[in-house]
């Protein structure tokens, strides 16, 4: 759900003409439910745009992570990204940029941040955290982006690795310390820091942890999937 502060953001990123459309997609949904036939109103209020297909790290759910994609590894640029943007800005309301890729890949990340921020949208990252040097968290912060999920899965190097093959524990943390130290440089409010922690049977045990980690850190939110 998410903090007052993010929940103000998310705010922020509204218009009427959002919001009418909004109010017709959900129309259109319960509508087609009740006559059991498709019925599309509206435009599309949220959506999201992948920066990179390539990954660091070799996870071994993620087509990125195998290795194993059908389609090409690459990174977006910025005028098809642009396009898209422009095309739907009136409508959107909240971007997610990421799916099956690591974002701190693509050198053109902070300018899609800064793009969709300048036309009030909301966006949202989930990053494993690996590329959160101190250079890289001064352009997020300043990007203005919205939120920020850090991939953190264990709480131990001999847990983390399990699933996060090739991943360094002590990374993520350091550049969780990085962004959040940040944060208090500028003032900022933004991004809203959320740990998300995929629950697997090697790393149940340590659910507590996280949550204790999280508390001495200074991250705003934990989640679990």
């Amino acid at each position: 759900m998410g903090s007052f502060l993010d929940q103000k953001q998310l705010i922020k990123a509204l218009t009427l003409k959002k919001v009418a459309n909004a109010t017709r997609v959900f129309a259109g949904y319960h509508f087609s439910r009740l006559r059991k036939k498709p019925s599309q109103w509206g435009m599309p209020f949220s959506i999201s745009i992948e920066p990179t297909t390539s990954c660091n790290l070799r996870c071994p759910e993620c087509p990125s992570g195998l290795r194993s994609f059908t389609r090409n590894t690459g990174m977006l640029n910025l005028a098809t990204y642009q396009n898209v943007v422009d095309d739907l800005q009136d409508w959107l309301i909240y971007l997610i940029l990421y799916f099956q890729g690591e974002p701190y890949l693509n050198k053109d990340l902070f300018n899609f941040i800064n793009y969709a921020n300048q036309k009030r949208i909301y966006t949202a990252i989930s990053t494993n955290a690996h590329y959160l040097n101190n250079e890289n968290c001064r352009k997020t912060i300043e990007s203005g982006l919205s939120r920020l999920i850090i991939s953190i899965d264990g709480t131990t190097q001999e847990t983390y690795q399990q699933y996060r093959v090739g991943g360094n524990l002590d990374k993520v943390i350091e550049g969780t310390k990085n962004i959040i130290a940040w944060k208090k440089k500028r003032n900022s409010q933004t991004p809203h820091l959320i740990f998300q922690f995929l629950v697997v049977k090697p790393n149940q045990h340590q659910i507590e942890d996280v949550k204790k980690l999280a508390n001495e850190l200074g991250v705003d939110e934990v989640a679990f999937k």
